[in-house]
């Protein structure tokens, strides 16, 4: 029977219009581990109809259609005699058919045996459970590597016990913080092995999300984030924030710098390499003043010298080193003040910074009567109207309605005369 169902597939071989009707029946097979379905090919060429036709025997003619088990009862007519649908396609494709069930049952029987052996090299209690759980469940960064698996099993698991590897050394590091190169040259001696681009580096995001009880990053700036507050340093220097007059220690004393360019009243820029060398932030007047826009900020601070605060620039999305001071200056008990932009970047970012600092932090000229004042004719894009959906519920939910209305954004430099006012004037 082997020989007549070869003979078959040389038979199909050696005729082109058979290719993609047989390519059809294997994804039906392999769908439903035997012949069922039917073959739809609306498509189909005189070539293909004709080969149905020699198959049938009676005319097609497009769309080709018919159902894969007549395909079979039909092949018992031709002079190859009782032969299979399977082993005509095994034959024709050079393949073992196997059923998606069946291939599906064994990769999870190959990751199983894979997440066991990793388990034996680990005595990490966190890496411990994070494998079980993604045995278990297809939460915590179970698909990714459940789908690398499956591409290349051993690449992934090496990435997997690099992934451990670096969680446990870093659990063990207790001098500070440390920077993500250097932690991943000493846990698997390749610096860039957790790079965010590979897979070590994506499945290591995971677990530090894991150990962490955070969703995984889903930004550059929440990756960053998490690893600075698990003590790791990813880009230390271009993670940038920049303010003018606040006190900046260093130990117990102000850092020296820091203090010149405060008496100064010179503008300051800190990376966040900067920043991971203080122990505390203050503000003489216990208030501080924040914008979104480089721009107002560097307006504002021709009258630098006549601020009765001091004032903070986060160009935009607050970065991790913008984070990082504005959560020693809130450990202060700093009263902070933030104006941005009136669409939904500017809108979204205040209500952010509002829920992560409930009780310190203020909008800063940001009401309805504020965006009367500063409404522009530029329309809003559908990204920017998406992000006000964020405000409901918050202190921003009247100004967003209003911009949502008028669907029209409205920008801080307008206000620069009332923001200038209230950082000269006795607050």
């Amino acid at each position: 029977m082997n020989e007549q169902a070869r003979d078959c597939a040389a038979y199909f071989q050696s005729r082109p219009g058979y290719r993609r009707i047989l390519v059809e029946l294997l994804k039906k097979y392999r769908s439903y581990g035997r012949p069922a379905g039917n073959i739809h090919l609306d498509d189909a060429t005189q070539e293909e109809c004709d080969a149905a036709r020699s198959i049938f025997g009676h005319p097609f003619s497009p769309p080709l259609r018919f159902q894969a088990v007549q395909f079979e009862a039909a092949l018992q007519e031709l002079r190859f005699g009782n032969v299979s649908l399977k082993e005509v396609l095994e034959f024709y494709f050079n393949t073992e058919i196997k059923t998606n069930r069946e291939r599906h049952e064994a990769e999870n029987s190959r990751f199983s045996t894979m997440i066991a052996q990793i388990l034996e090299q680990t005595d990490n209690t966190t890496c411990i459970r994070w494998l079980q759980t993604l045995k278990a469940s297809s939460r915590n960064g179970y698909k990714l590597p459940r789908r690398e698996a499956a591409k290349d099993l051993e690449r992934t698991k090496c990435a997997l016990l690099q992934a451990c590897q670096s969680l446990d050394l870093l659990e063990r590091h207790t001098q500070g913080m440390v920077r993500l190169a250097v932690l991943s040259a000493q846990a698997t001696s390749n610096p860039h092995a957790l790079d965010s681009g590979t897979l070590c580096g994506k499945l290591f995001l995971h677990l530090l999300s894991f150990h962490s009880g955070l969703e995984v990053p889903a930004n550059a700036e929440q990756r960053d984030s998490l690893y600075y507050e698990n003590g790791i340093l990813c880009d230390s220097i271009s993670s940038l924030v920049t303010q003018v007059g606040l006190v900046l220690l260093a130990g117990t004393e102000e850092h020296p710098a820091c203090r010149l360019f405060r008496q100064r009243q010179e503008i300051c820029t800190l990376s966040l390499a900067n920043l991971s060398g203080l122990t505390a932030a203050r503000s003489p007047s216990g208030r501080a003043y924040i914008v979104e826009n480089e721009m107002v900020f560097t307006q504002l601070c021709d009258r630098a010298w006549q601020f009765h605060s001091p004032l903070i620039c986060t160009s935009g999305q607050p970065s991790v080193a913008a984070l990082r001071l504005l959560d020693l200056l809130t450990r202060d008990g700093t009263q902070l003040f933030y104006s941005g932009d009136f669409d939904g970047k500017g809108l979204s970012i205040a209500a952010q910074l509002c829920f992560r600092y409930p009780n310190l932090l203020k909008p800063w000229h940001m009401g309805t009567g504020d965006y009367d004042r500063c409404r522009s004719d530029i329309p809003l894009s559908e990204s920017s109207r998406a992000l006000l959906q964020g405000c409901a519920g918050t202190v921003l939910e009247g100004a967003a309605e209003a911009v949502r209305q008028f669907d029209r954004a409205g920008y801080q430099e307008l206000l620069i005369p009332l923001l200038e006012t209230d950082l000269t004037e006795t607050p």
